[in-house]
């Protein structure tokens, strides 16, 4: 009889420790939660602003390719006066050429 009433508060008191445990489990899952909650809160934020960021730096800069050395000799040549289209290649302007100023935008 002495032996059950022993087993039975060893039995009782590691019950109560285990609620003790699971109780701070409990608590430490709460806060990790807050902290996740806190976490995701701030990455969206981050997220934003640095979409914001990319569209104010894709915003100042211009995607298109220098010029290749083709390109600028066609535009000398047609500041110069001459004639760069396909149909008067190399003659001399007088005015604007409209097929001139189509290549020119081309290239």
């Amino acid at each position: 009889m002495v032996m059950d009433l022993i087993d039975k508060q060893e039995l009782f008191h590691r019950m109560e420790q285990l609620q003790e445990r699971i109780g701070m489990f409990y608590q430490e899952i709460s806060e990790l939660r807050l902290m996740v909650g806190d976490l995701l809160e701030e990455n969206q934020n981050l997220i934003l602003e640095n979409a914001n960021l990319r569209d104010r730096v894709d915003f100042g800069v211009s995607h298109e390719a220098p010029p290749s050395e083709a390109k600028k000799y066609l535009h000398t040549l047609y500041d110069d006066g001459f004639h760069i289209c396909n149909i008067n290649y190399g003659s001399m302007r007088k005015g604007e050429c409209l097929f001139c100023m189509e290549s020119l935008q081309r290239t």
